[in-house]
């Protein structure tokens, strides 16, 4: 098996089997805050982001600091 180093570029097919990607968390907070406006709020200092529901139902908290990546 090859290695590969971080920063290499690799195609891979069919799509599912590569994986979501390092910036899988584009595809969640991305649609929300572009598509449907929801209102955020973004630390650039520390990368953390805060979004709200409009009907304030939902709240989703990113930290990128978070050992488990979530």
């Amino acid at each position: 098996m090859n290695t590969f180093a971080p920063n290499d570029l690799v195609l891979v097919s069919p799509r599912y089997r590569a994986g979501s990607g390092t910036n899988k968390i584009n595809d969640v907070i991305g649609p929300l805050v572009h598509l449907f406006t929801w209102p955020y709020e973004h630390n650039p200092q520390t990368g953390r982001i805060d979004i709200d529901s409009p009907c304030r139902s939902v709240f989703l908290d990113f930290d990128p600091n978070r050992q488990d990546g979530v």
